[in-house]
Order: C-alpha cells, then sequence, then structure tokens
C-alpha cells in the first residue's frame, strides 16, 4: 500500500511541476479542441468520428504562437495507424511533436501530442516541446 501511495503522491507531484512548466511559458490550458483543430477525414461539426489516438484533449492558448491542440493518449494507442494519421496531418500542413514529457494526464502512461498548425511561428521556443524552462532544480527535469 506504501509502495502505491508513493507512486500516487510522485504522479501528483509530476503533473503539478507539468502544470507549472507550461504555465511558466506563458500558456493557458483550454478543455477539449475548437472548431480549427486538426480533421480527421470525415469529421463533422460536432466533433466526431475522431482519431484513435485522441485522449485526453486540450488547448493550449498563448499571445504569441499558434494555438497547440494537445492529445495525451496512453502509450500503446500510438503505433502503426496513429503515426500514419499524423503523418498525414503533417503533410496537411499542420506541426507533429511527440514528448514523454509534459503530460498532464497520467505521466509514464501517456505520451502528449502537441499539434499547431505549421507556419513560421512552428520554430518559436515556446513550441519546443523538448525544451524545459524549468529552473528549479527538481526530481524531474
Amino acid at each position: 500500500m506504501a509502495t502505491l501511495t508513493g507512486r500516487m503522491e510522485r504522479t501528483k507531484r509530476e503533473i503539478e511541476h507539468n502544470k507549472a512548466n507550461i504555465r511558466d511559458r506563458g500558456f493557458r490550458r483550454v478543455k477539449g479542441w475548437d472548431a480549427d483543430c486538426p480533421r480527421y477525414p470525415g469529421r463533422d461539426s460536432m466533433g466526431g468520428p475522431f482519431y484513435d489516438w485522441e485522449d485526453h484533449c486540450y488547448m493550449l492558448k498563448h499571445k504569441e504562437v499558434p494555438t497547440v491542440y494537445v492529445s495525451e493518449p496512453y502509450v500503446e494507442r500510438v503505433q502503426g495507424e496513429a503515426f500514419s494519421e499524423l503523418a498525414d496531418l503533417v503533410k496537411d500542413g499542420w506541426h507533429v511533436q511527440i514528448s514523454e514529457g509534459l503530460s498532464l494526464h497520467n505521466p509514464g502512461r501517456t505520451l502528449p501530442i502537441w499539434i499547431t498548425w505549421d507556419n513560421k511561428s512552428t520554430d518559436h521556443e515556446l513550441l519546443d516541446v523538448s525544451r524545459t524552462n524549468c529552473d528549479r532544480d527538481c526530481e524531474f527535469c
């Protein structure tokens, strides 16, 4: 029981750390995706059907960069067809990054996928998921 409790406490700390890291970049989190989100072929205005890898979706808003659409599927859902669908998004003009960090839902088990409309702003350091701006000496960086 102590091991499970310890793991749950560590997960809570990591989620709070990741929220702070995202907030420190100046992003504001908004639940769900809006009508400008990446589209599954045939997706209707009500949102469905969805990509199989869409899970725990939210947007990150920032005044300096385009909206970031984030999906945090469980790791086992990001394989095979998911990579093909993500590659299709890139072909359609989206910028896609997959990160093992910055997860806000079940870190270590989910894989954050950051998707932005590909334009000159995608080179902005705020959109680099591999970069952490954590200046704290912590257990997660």
